[in-house]
């Protein structure tokens, strides 16, 4: 039978992976993506197809993540943490899956609405100014998604702390 050690590196390395590739895309690949392809459109149909690939890699990590939670919640001095964990990478995924699924074909759809480049557009162009607001609310929802992650992965290191199980053992 698996210890709970061994499912807290489980659910550390999803947890790591998923939202290390999400804050991979976010800090390192869009900026430098932006920069080096020239033509708007072209980024922007990269960018929605790679939020989606992320989400499905969510899926995936999200989901060991939670199982991996759950059998933590079996011993009593993991399972008040192992729920928030949960609840939080459950949120992230919700709100990857909207961001996804959502608000990404919005965003696609303005954008086939142009026939041409939206940089040429002007900005006061109302295809221009919903997409800009919708690359805006993906950029949130995108961000909340990340920082809930995040938020789940310190709560299962301090749940791995020596301290806290002798705490919450008395």
């Amino acid at each position: 039978m698996m210890s709970r050690r061994w499912f807290a590196v489980i659910e550390a390395v999803a947890l790591a992976l998923w939202i290390g590739a999400l804050a991979g895309f976010a800090f390192v690949y869009a900026p430098i993506a932006f920069s080096v392809i020239g033509d708007l459109n072209l980024f922007a149909t990269l960018a929605g197809r790679t939020v989606r690939a992320l989400t499905l890699l969510g899926f995936v990590c999200g989901s060991i993540a939670i199982v991996a939670a759950l059998l933590r919640a079996r011993w009593a001095s993991a399972r008040s943490l192992a729920f928030a964990r949960i609840l939080l990478v459950a949120l992230a995924l919700a709100l990857g899956a909207y961001d996804a699924y959502a608000i990404v074909p919005r965003m696609e759809t303005t954008l086939r609405s142009v026939h041409g480049s939206l940089a040429a557009i002007p900005k006061s162009d109302p295809r221009r100014v919903a997409y800009d607001g919708l690359h805006a609310a993906s950029s949130r929802v995108y961000g909340a998604a990340l920082l809930l992650g995040l938020a789940a992965i310190v709560i299962s290191a301090i749940g791995t702390m020596p301290q806290h199980r002798a705490r919450h053992a008395r």
